[in-house]
């Protein structure tokens, strides 16, 4: 028999309460003068034996009834190992233990490595659980290399080899994945354990993926067991973007790699560097303050089109696993783009896009752009093309809303331009199933060629205008603006999204992008024809086109491919056959490929990938992806007892949330030891306790010695 609380085993010195006061009652027997004492001698004797009796009798009981109180107090159980001997129905058949497994576990305190505290507690719970116990014993991040429930030597050699890895974490998946298979134990009786060190971002997970249902609450209990502390710091590199969007062959495009402070105090002499195809381009000097984030841009120039491979590197600080982030681009040979308008333009109407889309394809550009209207659209294969312009479109088609859609999810984008004479009904309708806003009514009126605003001057740093001029340091740029005659008044969603790319002067949007799926939709509030402004007479207009649709074609293209651990691999790919391979650390990978509405689909669990980049071969053509670790494994921000319990109790039911924070091996098994009975059995002694008062109570009132008759 062992206690959980045992520091109240102290009480037990109120046991002798009941023997001070006796000693304090003790009195000698008064001796009276009688002339005739030898009728009484013997009655004497008797008598004072059998108060005698009674006395240590009740104060035995006395003694007895608060010893057992006291004993109670410390709240006494059975192990494991004897609750099974008397056949207590608290003894589990099955056993599952939840270890963390994440990077934060690499970490060191007083008391040594986190994940050998957390091994160490696992297998103290092991070697305390009955004989005939089974285990499952599952990790939080990486694969699961056995489904199975272990004998107690099968599961001790499974924890001797747990590791921290830096791979996916999966704590919602695995505490269902535990209560479904314990549940599947026809008649079995199960505890659930879970070690881990309490990381808020690490729970934060357990609340977005596993819910219990209304009538789940009898589902098997957890014990959730905390290692470590929240003492330590970590800085490490949280992203990486292509700044702008439009890459080329010998265009210089910027890589913005940003590096955070996890923790509250400020670190020094950290170094970021920035890896392509290997050879180093460039490195910052960091330093932050607590809980600051910084932005670092560097330039790379393509010199050819393909893929190109990088790495952001940081040097510096104690915990490596987040100090790299891979980032893939892929910079196109070449944009297909189909230019879709309405027939009947007339001379008023006439669009300068098209002459300028036909110009900049004869002079060997990187668009190549096709012309069809919407009655002979269905001639054309979409997948075909990086994106679609739909010009001065007086309605879109319901068959042709669906279709553009899914367009833009595969990756792709689409410039509506509107018409002066758009049915706004049939415009918002569209829109709105991209979330890209709507539109509101209009401003001017086209064709009197009445100047309501103009263009919004541009800097040398715009996006459409950033290396568009040559200008000196100290020299200002100095564009003529066009005109603006007309245009639809237009309002973003009540979330705010998408960004204007041009505006007015009045600080009204003309052409604002929006992210939807994988793809971009730019939206415009004016058309490129004489009646909307003067825009193309302007020397300004050419190339401003030419890199508003460079910027809507490399959308996919000429971002950065990336897939973050800790979920499926699930990818549509509409540009490839159905002959695929994945390549990831030199293995070959066969995942599950599927055709859909959508494209290929190409889906993985990815549960044992690491950072790095995966490449795929799909009908003998290569691309890559970034593989890169969930940036919330790098905040090590734990929740204390209090704050875990309250947070767990909310999603899961709990049993107990104890802490083994710098204890030694000895005070880990100690603490198992606690936490791992069999069998409370307090309730016993107060039952005991009951009973001596009781029988004190009735012995103290019947049996009055002190008068019996002889």
């Amino acid at each position: 028999m062992s206690f959980l609380n045992p520091i109240l085993l102290a009480a037990l010195a109120a046991a002798a309460i009941p023997v001070i006061i006796h000693l304090i009652n003790l009195r000698k027997p008064r001796k009276i003068a009688f002339s005739t004492l030898a009728f009484f001698q013997e009655l004497q004797k008797s008598t004072i034996r059998r108060i005698n009796l009674k006395r240590y009798l009740l104060l035995a009981m006395r003694v007895m009834a608060v010893a057992m109180l006291a004993l109670a107090l410390a709240r006494p159980f059975l192990p494991s190992q004897v609750a099974g001997w008397l056949g207590a129905s608290a003894q589990s058949d099955h056993v599952a233990v939840l270890v963390d497994n994440g990077p934060s576990m690499m970490q060191i305190d007083e008391a040594g490595p986190y994940m050998d505290q957390a091994r160490s507690a696992a297998v103290e719970i092991v070697n305390q659980t009955g004989e005939e116990a089974r285990f499952l014993i599952v990790p939080s991040h990486g694969e699961l290399a056995s489904g199975r429930f272990l004998r107690r030597a099968e599961a001790l050699r499974y924890l001797e080899q747990l590791q921290p890895v830096n791979k996916g974490g999966y704590p919602a998946e695995r505490m269902a994945y535990i209560q479904d298979r314990l549940d599947e134990e026809p008649g079995a009786r199960g505890r659930v354990y879970w070690i881990s060190d309490a990381r808020k971002t690490h729970l934060e997970k357990l609340e977005d993926g596993f819910r219990l249902a209304e009538g789940d609450r009898e589902r098997n209990p957890v014990i959730f067991i905390r290692v470590g502390d929240n003492s330590f710091q970590n800085v490490g590199v949280s992203g990486v973007e292509v700044a702008g969007q439009i890459l080329g062959v010998d265009v210089p495009a910027g890589v913005s790699v940003t590096v955070r402070n996890f923790g509250d105090q400020p670190v020094y002499n950290h170094y970021l560097s920035l890896e392509i195809d290997g050879e180093r381009i460039g490195q910052y000097e960091v330093s932050l303050d607590g809980g600051q984030e910084r932005e670092l841009l560097f330039e790379i120039i393509p010199e050819s089109p393909g893929v190109i491979l990088g790495r952001a590197i940081l040097e510096g600080g104690t915990h490596t696993f987040d100090h790299k982030r891979y980032f893939s681009i892929e910079v196109p040979e070449s944009r297909n783009v189909l230019l879709v308008s309405d027939r009947g333009e007339d001379g008023t109407r006439r669009s300068y896009l098209r002459p300028a889309l036909i110009a900049a394809s004869e002079t060997g550009t990187r668009i190549h752009t096709s012309f069809t209207d919407v009655t002979t659209l269905r001639e054309y294969d979409l997948d075909t093309f990086d994106a679609i312009i739909l010009e001065s479109l007086r309605r879109i088609p319901d068959y042709l809303q669906a279709e553009l859609v899914q367009f833009v999810q595969q990756g792709r984008g689409i410039l509506f331009v509107p018409s002066e004479q758009g049915n706004i009904e049939n415009y918002n309708r569209f829109l709105g199933q991209l979330n890209a806003g709507s539109f509101t009514g209009m401003r001017g009126a086209y064709g009197r060629f009445e100047e309501i605003a103009s263009l919004q001057p541009l800097d040398s740093g715009h996006l459409l205008a950033a290396e568009l001029f040559e200008s000196g340091d100290d020299e200002q740029l100095r564009i003529d603006m066009p005109a603006i005659f007309h245009y639809w008044r237009y309002q973003r969603d009540d979330a705010g999204s998408g960004a204007a790319v041009l505006r007015t002067n009045l600080g009204e949007p003309l052409f604002v992008e929006h992210a939807f799926g994988d793809g971009m939709v730019m939206v415009g509030s004016m058309g490129f024809s004489p009646g909307w402004s003067n825009m193309s007479i302007k020397p300004i207009y050419a190339p401003l086109i030419y890199r508003m649709l460079l910027y809507v074609v490399a959308w996919e293209h000429g971002g950065v491919r990336e897939h973050i651990l800790g979920s499926p691999f699930d990818r549509y790919f509409t540009e490839f056959g159905a002959q695929v391979t994945l390549h990831l650390d030199g293995e070959e990978i066969r995942p599950e490929t599927a055709a859909s509405a959508r494209g290929l689909r190409i889906r993985y669990p990815a549960q044992e990938w690491q950072p790095g980049w995966l490449e795929l071969k799909l009908d003998g053509k290569k691309t890559a992806i970034a593989i890169n670790q969930d940036i919330s494994e790098s905040d090590f921000t734990s929740l204390s007892l209090t704050e875990t319990r309250q947070f767990l109790t909310e999603i899961i039911p709990v049993a107990g949330v104890v802490s083994i924070t710098g204890y030694s091996v000895d005070e880990i098994r100690s603490a198992m030891a606690t936490i791992s009975f069999g069998r409370e059995i307090w309730n016993w002694f107060i039952f005991i306790a009951l009973a001596f008062m009781v029988a004190e109570c009735i012995i103290s009132r019947k049996y009055r010695t002190e008068t019996a008759d002889e």
